[in-house]
């Protein structure tokens, strides 16, 4: 007898309550078990890596947790704080204590001078509280990029729960992305993304960056995505 059956393929898609495996899997995110079954709790796609079994939702909204690394929009400077959007349900606080490391006289000081509304940062949350306020850090040391002010380039917006097929199974999609286009591109597990290419033609290539982010979230739910974009890629950009 096998340990454990799989009733679903990789990348397809199935609807809640739709039976997964049976047997020694592991369920993880977007499924439920009962008794040896696994279920999918919502609608998306199957990830199977293993004996791992996920379903990443093809919609929804920003969740955030503590740990995630987001690209946030400066919205008001406070006197010891900047509220930042983040796509959470209300504007994260990144207090001065968690932003600078120098110390910071508040009389005397206009925080406005490091951070301004409209200012495109990374950071990484630090707490989630339970009615979903959410607290910032710049001084994380294990970010997977710079924290702070993200200068020039274009900001992208897409379905939260499409980031994982734009990063792509360890990191496939958005690695081939940045060697075709010449571009840095940073992913906010809020659906919110930052392109700026090294090269030029500049415009050129980050509009096409962006083009090619929005097709990955409208055909995130189709195989060979990977491919089909590196073809296209190659094809329309004739630098």
């Amino acid at each position: 007898m096998p340990e454990f059956e799989l009733y679903v393929e990789d990348r397809q898609v199935v609807t809640p309550g739709e039976l997964l495996a049976r047997g020694q899997v592991i369920a993880s995110e977007g499924t439920y078990t009962s008794g040896d079954e696994v279920y999918s709790k919502v609608t998306g796609l199957v990830d199977i890596d293993g004996r791992r079994i996920r379903v990443i939702p093809l919609a929804g909204p920003y969740r955030p947790s503590p740990g995630d690394f987001v690209v946030g929009i400066v919205e008001e400077v406070k006197f010891s704080s900047w509220l930042i959007d983040v796509r959470a349900p209300l504007p994260a606080i990144l207090h001065v204590s968690n932003a600078l490391e120098e110390e910071v006289d508040l009389i005397e000081t206009d925080l406005s001078r490091y951070y301004r509304p409209g200012d495109v940062i990374t950071a990484v949350v630090r707490e989630v509280d339970p009615v979903q306020r959410v607290e910032l850090s710049l001084l994380e040391d294990d970010a997977p990029t710079r924290l702070g002010r993200l200068q020039g380039g274009q900001v992208v917006e897409i379905d939260p729960v499409k980031v994982p097929r734009v990063i792509g199974r360890k990191g496939s999609m958005i690695k081939m992305l940045k060697r075709v286009l010449g571009c840095d591109i940073v992913v906010g597990a809020n659906g919110r993304i930052y392109v700026r290419a090294r090269e030029e033609p500049k415009k050129e290539r980050e509009l096409l960056a962006v083009r090619a982010i929005r097709e990955i979230e409208r055909r995130s739910h189709l195989r060979g995505l990977t491919d089909w974009l590196k073809a296209n890629l190659k094809r329309l950009s004739r630098w």
